[in-house]
Formats: structure tokens, C-alpha cells, sequence
């Protein structure tokens, strides 16, 4: 029973370690909005070409895409950040990387459905969205 407990609080305490200081929560900031930026960024150029694709390489990318960031944005949440101006940073990413996972789900279910509505809205949108990721990481 005590090397149970013992297991289990060392596994909960591995959730969500802390980030000792600024700096290493912001390289932890950096690198999660960088590699989100790249998936949406893969997304875009799938997106703009979508009529040169097959409907299974576009559902395949488009998961790919919305598993990487969730796994991104999970791994990030994961680390408490270690000052106010670290929570605010992390309040702002998290909301670009669900609004990521978010507009990646749409087109998946879009091609899915049939294929993306409106491709050229749809790269916009991404590469706006791409754009705040990585001002993100500055």
C-alpha cells in the first residue's frame, strides 16, 4: 500500500512540474508556440492545395495535425508557470493553440464532408493564425 501511494503521488507530481524560472518558461513558450505555428503552417500549404490531393492524404495530414496539437498544448499545460507575467503568457498561448486545434478540427470534418468550403479563407485564416503563433514566441 505505501509503495502504491509512493508511485502515485512521484506520477502526479510528473503532470505538472513548475518552471523554475522565467527564462526557462519562456524557452518552454517559444518552443510550444513554434512547433504549433509549423503545424498550422503545414495545414496552410495542404489547405492551398487541396485540389491537387486525395481526400485520404488530406484527412490523414489534418489528423496528424490536430494530434500534434493537442500533444503540444498538453505538454505545455502541464508546466506551472513560476510568475504572473509567465501566467498571462501561457493564458495567451494556450487560447492560440486551442483556436489552432480548433480551426484544424473544422477542416477535417470539411473534408470529411466533402472538402474544404472556402480554401482560400481557410489559408488566410491559417496563415494569420501561424503569424500570432510566432509573435507569440518573440
Amino acid at each position: 500500500m505505501r509503495r502504491t501511494l509512493m508511485v502515485s503521488l512521484l506520477l502526479v507530481a510528473g503532470c505538472a512540474s513548475p518552471a523554475w524560472t522565467d527564462s526557462g518558461y519562456h524557452q518552454q513558450v517559444v518552443t510550444t508556440a513554434e512547433a504549433a505555428a509549423s503545424s498550422v503552417d503545414l495545414v496552410r500549404l495542404v489547405v492551398e492545395n487541396e485540389a491537387r490531393l486525395t481526400r485520404p492524404y488530406l484527412q490523414t495530414v489534418l489528423t496528424e495535425a490536430v494530434t500534434a496539437l493537442g500533444s503540444v498544448d498538453s505538454q505545455f499545460s502541464a508546466v506551472q508557470p513560476p510568475t504572473r507575467a509567465a501566467v498571462s503568457a501561457r493564458a495567451e498561448l494556450t487560447a492560440l493553440t486551442g483556436e489552432a486545434a480548433d480551426q484544424v478540427q473544422t477542416l477535417l470534418n470539411e473534408v470529411r464532408l466533402g472538402g474544404v468550403e472556402n480554401p482560400a479563407q481557410a489559408a488566410g485564416d491559417l496563415r494569420e493564425l501561424s503569424d500570432e503563433l510566432r509573435a507569440a514566441a518573440e
